[in-house]
């Protein structure tokens, strides 16, 4: 009977660590199915983390609608100007580009071929824009 007894909190311990065991893999998945779903609701975000970085704002592209359009549906404060060449942005979120400075538009980490205006996105353009000084 002291053989049974001595045997139970060993039976224990091994019940206990195949359950551990078993449910390892489950845990992991689901912490990898919400770090995807984080990732794919950053689609519009604002940096400005420190007084000496670059005001930016990025976005992702949709199909079927200009970098501008969807600028003025994410963000507020965007203002622009009219000249013989389009539309132009002069401000997002309220920051105007001062004298020596412009909104500069990228896609792709590239500067813009033609203006926001005209650029047609695509559902995987990451969309940029700066504020440059010259």
């Amino acid at each position: 009977m002291n053989y049974i007894n001595s045997i139970k909190p060993f039976g224990l311990l091994v019940v206990l660590v195949v359950a551990l065991v078993a449910c390892t893999p489950i845990s992991n998945q689901n912490q990898n199915l919400n770090q995807n779903a984080n990732t794919n609701t950053a689609n519009a975000n604002v940096s400005q983390q420190n007084t000496n970085a670059v005001p930016s704002v990025s976005y992702v592209g949709e199909a079927g609608k200009t970098a501008l359009e969807l600028l003025k549906s994410k963000f507020q404060g965007v203002t622009t100007k009219t000249s013989g060449q389009g539309e132009y942005v002069t401000g997002i979120n309220g920051r105007e580009a001062g004298e020596k400075e412009y909104w500069g538009f990228y896609v792709n980490g590239k500067s813009a071929p033609v203006g926001a205006g005209q650029y047609q996105t695509k559902t995987d353009d990451q969309i940029e824009w700066k504020l440059i000084t010259f």
